[in-house]
């Protein structure tokens, strides 16, 4: 939670979005001096003739040195081995990623799979030398400062009128809109969206918005004398056959038994006759004719697995449902004997077949009978059932297998499913799928959690046994996704390298129904990726800065004081040279006329010399206009007037930090009510992530965490985000809390995948200054093993 200071002079500032507060002393940031081209000399650097030129190789390398293949937008083709590459704004061409970064990341130790080099300064060499004169005091009012100024301005006017030679000219381009993104698709997927794009070399199975459903079972057990008392056993029918005997307009009324084959096995007879003595005492208790149950019912198997998956539709068609549950025949007789009923139930409810069983069932109230006393079942209402069964004792145990305590999402969606609150469809789909996957399962496919979903809604795809767990899911998000499910998760931030897909916690701590989607997913591909389209675009640049373009309105006062700025010494040397010309004959002394004008001419200068501090303010500060908009990047941290130095030529306090870029961003609220953006290391929490990222390991189980900055020249915005490696573009894919999803990614060529890498959020205005990007494929995360990384010093070895 952040806290508010009412004075910018506090000299504490809030330091932490935690549930602790760490202080720390401000004061006045100052520009740091940058070690710039005196790396060539202390540093080893490897030198190369394109720019940049001199640049530090990766120590760590991919272990698998296959070349890929790459084909590009322009179609050319090229064949290399696994790097950290990128697409070039310009030309499309697939280069190495060069990432600038920080003197003390570049002189550390080499623990990237990326080229690093060192942050150039990029401004005009003039605008350098003018403000030298300024941006190095705390307090430029003091009569010190003042006076290091006055005989700072003396060289710098010499210089500045010297430097007849700058040719440093601002970068306009794409029409002063960020960087494009030269990127074409040539991948074909698994499932498109589009049933043109599926109808060749694809199977039935590719169709991912069929409705097939289950109107009633294919068998049911039928009672024997069902009017008459006690066990007279049962016989398995053709539901079809009992029809034909009954009639087609034969209410076809059963009993649907749900069990676990945990605790009732399939391939023991003792456990099958004990599940079949329950259900017949059930059903007859029921005074229904038939019962449905799984071990007996699904006798066809061809369609077997269908079925499995479609149990659901016959639990809608049932009148009742019941629960068994007992100990396997295989348990020891003691531990038999010390279980009660409540274990054995919250036992049965821990397995996720069972969790849409209950939400499905019929009735205001549960009934379930133990295997050790069918006779004297315990009848549960469902309004307590989910505090029962899937809660928590006070010493959070209470005997559950799977550790799990979902009482109170699981209560809700009993809830819904009973018709006493009703969820959205999006809240319904995420808190089905946290449930699912929070429960146990032998696991017949992996997609199963997305299967047993499935039965929960309307519209469903075929089952396909290739299908992964995401892939699975995606299938069913796009059958029944008026919600644009996927589109919203895609905006997310995880909280974590490691938080599985399924779990759609985010960062911001947004849900995803905040979130208003800005693309559309069209396609599923292998390796859990998928095909988005319809987002707007830009690439980050890493190699370095450059002197980016700007206007501002034309002032008679700011030109005048330009010149008078730069060409000031002129008038020191006109001054000298009219003093020391000589106007009479041998003695060689100066006139009146000559002393007067070097005397005005000299007076001017000093005039000007001591005004040279309010000169440069007049001539270089003040705000921009229509920014050259840029995206840069370098790895590590520099504060904010170091930066505009080296991009702009001098600290004005034009670049701020993000409010609320990324979950480093730090704020304050002023003493007008306003909210500013501050330094993120004034936290010393973000300040140690800054200085554990210098050592940080690219290498396994999973790679750890960098610390990058990001600088937006046309919001003039920089923001501090982690990264395990530096995004080469973000996409708006989405708004949230009034300000748009950037979701950086990292470009895998080998596959054509953007990979995020984070997600940030910018201002809805850069929209104004990003072009579309052609559908690309996205992917969530880069699958570990096809990453896998080692040192290069191993290598040599």
């Amino acid at each position: 939670m952040l806290l508010s200071l009412h004075h910018v002079a506090s000299p504490f500032c809030v330091l932490s979005n935690t549930h602790h507060v760490q202080f720390r002393k401000t004061e006045k940031v100052l520009p740091v001096n940058l070690k710039d081209w005196n790396h060539i000399f202390t540093t080893p650097t490897s030198f190369r003739w394109k720019f940049v030129n001199f640049f530090q190789r990766p120590g760590w390398v991919y272990e698998d040195q296959r070349e890929r293949r790459h084909r590009d937008f322009a179609d050319r083709i090229c064949n290399k081995p696994l790097s950290d590459r990128y697409l070039h704004s310009y030309d499309g061409s697939l280069r190495n990623l060069i990432v600038q970064c920080t003197d003390d990341i570049f002189e550390g130790p080499a623990n990237s799979t990326w080229r690093r080099t060192y942050i150039r300064n990029v401004s005009p060499f003039k605008s350098r030398v003018a403000t030298w004169v300024l941006d190095f005091s705390h307090d430029p009012e003091s009569w010190e400062d003042w006076t290091i100024m006055i005989l700072r301005a003396f060289p710098a006017a010499i210089v500045m009128t010297l430097c007849f030679w700058e040719f440093t000219q601002p970068r306009v381009e794409n029409g002063t809109c960020y960087a494009t993104i030269p990127y074409r698709l040539h991948t074909d997927a698994k499932v498109w969206g589009n049933h043109l794009e599926n109808r060749k070399g694809f199977s039935s199975l590719a169709i991912n918005n069929q409705v097939y459903r289950m109107l009633k079972p294919r068998h049911l057990c039928f009672l024997t004398n069902p009017d008459q008392d006690g066990l007279h056993g049962i016989r398995i029918r053709e539901v079809s056959s009992w029809e034909h005997d009954e009639g087609k307009l034969a209410n076809l009324d059963y009993l649907f038994v749900a069990y676990s084959s945990k605790q009732f096995a399939h391939d023991s007879p003792e456990d099958m006759m004990a599940l079949i003595r329950i259900a017949e005492h059930a059903c007859r208790a029921a005074k229904l004719p038939a019962f449905w149950i799984g071990s007996h019912c699904m006798k066809d198997a061809r369609e077997l697995e269908a079925d499995v998956y479609r149990i659901a539709d016959i639990l809608r068609g049932a009148q009742r449902m019941v629960i068994a549950v007992g100990a396997p025949a295989t348990a020891p007789a003691a531990d038999r004997s010390r279980t009660d009923t409540d274990a054995l139930l919250r036992q049965w409810g821990s397995r996720m077949w069972t969790f849409p069983e209950v939400l499905l069932s019929p009735g205001d109230s549960i009934t379930v009978y133990t295997r050790d006393n069918p006779g004297s079942p315990l009848l549960i209402t469902k309004n307590q059932f989910a505090g029962r069964v899937w809660g928590a004792d006070a010493d959070g145990s209470r005997g559950r297998p799977s550790g799990y305590y979902d009482a109170g999402i699981s209560g809700q969606l009993l809830d819904h499913y009973a018709g006493n609150l009703e969820m959205s469809r999006l809240e319904l789909a995420i808190t089905l799928l946290k449930c699912l996957y929070a429960r146990e399962t032998q696991g017949h496919l992996p997609g199963d959690q997305a299967y047993a979903l499935q039965g929960l809604l309307r519209l469903r795809p075929q089952i396909d046994r290739t299908d992964s767990q995401f892939q699975a899911f995606a299938r069913l998000s796009l059958a029944n996704d008026s919600d644009s499910l996927l589109e919203r998760y895609i905006c997310t931030l995880p909280t974590s390298l490691t938080q599985s897909w399924h779990d759609m916690t985010d960062a911001y701590g947004s849900q995803l129904w905040d979130i208003a989607p800005a693309c559309q997913v069209a396609a599923i591909c292998d390796d859990d990726t998928v095909v988005v389209d319809g987002v707007k675009g830009a690439t980050i640049r890493w190699k370095s800065f450059y002197y980016v373009a700007y206007s501002r309105k034309f002032s008679w006062r700011r030109w005048f004081a330009g010149l008078a700025m730069e060409y000031q010494f002129c008038f020191f040397i006109a001054g000298i040279s009219l003093l020391s010309t000589a106007s009479s004959g041998g003695r060689r002394l100066p006139s009146a006329g000559n002393i007067m004008g070097g005397l005005l001419l000299l007076g001017i200068y000093i005039y000007l010399w001591l005004s040279t501090p309010r000169l440069v303010r007049l001539t270089l500060g003040g705000k921009l206009t229509n920014v050259q908009a840029a995206l840069f990047g370098f790895e590590g941290y520099l504060n904010a007037p170091t930066v505009e130095r080296a991009i702009f030529g001098g600290n004005f306090d034009r670049l701020s930090w993000s409010t609320n870029g990324s979950p480093l961003s730090r704020s304050y609220v002023n003493s007008h009510g306003e909210r500013v953006g501050i330094d993120p290391t004034t936290d010393l929490e973000v300040r140690a992530k800054v200085e554990a990222a210098k050592q940080a390991s690219p290498g396994s189980p999973t790679p750890q965490m960098r610390v990058f900055t990001l600088v937006d020249t046309f919001n003039m915005e920089m923001t501090l985000f982690e990264a395990a490696r530096p995004p080469a573009c973000v996409f708006l894919c989405g708004a949230e809390g009034g300000m748009q999803r950037a979701v950086a990614c990292s470009y895998d060529f080998s596959s054509q995948t953007m990979y995020r890498e984070t997600v940030l959020r910018m201002p809805t205005t850069s929209l104004n200054r990003m072009d579309r990007v052609p559908r690309f494929r996205f992917g969530l995360r880069r699958p570990d093993e096809a990453f896998k990384v080692r040192p290069v010093v191993a290598q040599q070895v």
